[in-house]
């Protein structure tokens, strides 16, 4: 089944535009050793236990309630200090330019909040790309559902007209509950065994969005 009836993408930022997976790890090992806890030896070690809620994420590593918060303030605080490393993926730019040509809209949202998120798309020219960058208020809460929801409901595009690109369980549990489209990308931060589209280059999401004839012009991104 291709997607020609789309009219919308939501991109997901960490792990699915920007790689930076390899990043989350090395700061996350760096967390768990500080709690005298055992590091992820490699990445695919790290993509086999990612999953959200966060909180799940943390206790599965043994970073439990009672550690928690001061465990993730001290990740989101060193991850800062290492804006700028990460490179996009391959062909991120020119995917986003071919989704663009085809005349469909195209929002990003991040489980990060407003202030990190600008800092990480700073250095990547991302300025015209999106027409909207959506983010979350609680970083110890991460969820994209309501932002999205509500972009989505003030859009005038229908639910099953938007297409979630992301990497997580999170973001396919979004999808299924709004009722839209998902295509899971495999080189981001979670190895996924469910059912579903998945594709291990940015590129291949372009072949999926067939324009239809009588397609009304390009839309115009401020």
């Amino acid at each position: 089944m291709d997607l020609a009836h789309i009219r919308a993408v939501c991109w997901d930022w960490n792990g699915t535009l920007l790689d930076d997976t390899e990043i989350c790890r090395e700061v996350m090992n760096a967390v768990l050793r500080e709690h005298d806890l055992e590091p992820f030896p490699n990445v695919e070690a790290y993509r086999s236990v990612f999953r959200f809620p966060i909180r799940d994420f943390y206790g599965s590593v043994g970073l439990g309630e009672d550690r928690f918060v001061s465990a993730a303030t001290a990740y989101l605080e060193m991850l800062t200090t290492r804006v700028g490393e990460a490179r996009l993926h391959d062909d991120a730019h020119a995917t986003l330019s071919a989704v663009r040509e085809r005349g469909i809209r195209q929002v990003l949202a991040s489980a990060t909040v407003a202030e990190a998120l600008s800092q990480q798309m700073a250095p990547y020219g991302l300025d015209d790309a999106f027409e909207e960058v959506l983010s979350i208020d609680d970083p110890f809460r991460a969820s994209k559902h309501d932002v999205i929801a509500r972009w989505l409901a003030t859009s005038g595009v229908a639910a099953r007209d938007l297409l979630v690109i992301g990497d997580t369980n999170h973001d396919r549990e979004i999808a299924d509950d709004l009722g839209a489209e998902f295509v899971h990308f495999d080189r981001g931060h979670q190895h996924w065994s469910g059912q579903t589209r998945r594709i291990t280059a940015l590129l291949e999401v372009v072949d999926l969005l067939v324009p239809i004839a009588g397609d009304p012009d390009p839309v115009e991104v401020a």
